[in-house]
């Protein structure tokens, strides 16, 4: 199935689940972590969710799905099995607008979830166009063992030199220089004064990992 990779940005934006078990609750922390505003649609909801509810970190609204349920939303996600109920899910999605994903039924999905690997703002993500989930998981898992958790500050200083040096003529050329550089063997052994003088070398200036705002402590 042909299919278009792209990251949306849900930060502030309305997000609908349909759905209180397992699946819902991957799908509510997905979202969450986005930052989207998010609503979860069902009778009952996992020990995990009726937490976040509790706490007001996601709206519960406590019955089956109805019609309107996903007005004003950019996407949803349904973890249902009845047909009627997804049918007038994909009725309402196309009338709203609304990016629509119904667990395991590839026919009524706009859209296919990733398997994911993420390291802060890295993020790699597997698709297979909805055929083989299992495959997708299994090539997230194999990649998860080659980027180790050094990553997410090595990405972290790497925009912050690129924010530092926006105004820069030499920017291309000192983050080509970067990535060419021990710097990220350095971030994963946590050296923090080595990496404070590769900075300092290659980026000038008095740059060092305080002066942008990072810690290595993720990668050490």
């Amino acid at each position: 199935m042909r299919t278009h990779a792209v990251f949306l940005r849900l930060d502030g934006r309305a997000c609908v689940v349909v759905g209180g078990d397992g699946m819902a609750e991957s799908k509510v922390h997905a979202c969450l972590r986005a930052g989207a505003a998010v609503t979860v649609v069902a009778p009952t909801l996992t020990a995990c969710l009726d937490s976040l509810a509790r706490e007001r970190r996601i709206r519960h609204v406590a019955r089956v799905y109805r019609a309107g349920d996903l007005a004003g939303a950019t996407l949803a996600y349904a973890a249902v099995t009845d047909a009627p109920a997804i049918a007038a899910l994909r009725d309402e999605a196309a009338r709203e607008r609304v990016l629509l994903n119904v667990v395991d039924r590839p026919d009524a999905c706009d859209f296919f979830a990733p398997a994911v690997v993420a390291r802060g703002d890295l993020q790699v993500a597997i698709g297979t166009g909805g055929t083989s989930p299992g495959l997708a998981s299994a090539l997230r898992r194999d990649l998860e063992g080659q980027l180790g958790p050094e990553y997410g500050p090595f990405v972290a200083i790497l925009g912050a030199v690129r924010r530092h040096l926006a105004a820069d003529p030499r920017r291309s050329t000192v983050m080509d220089a970067l990535l060419a550089s021990p710097l990220l063997d350095v971030v994963r052994r946590g050296a923090c004064d080595e990496a404070d003088r590769l900075l300092g070398g290659l980026v000038g200036d008095g740059c060092t990992l305080a002066r942008l705002g990072v810690s290595l402590e993720a990668g050490a």
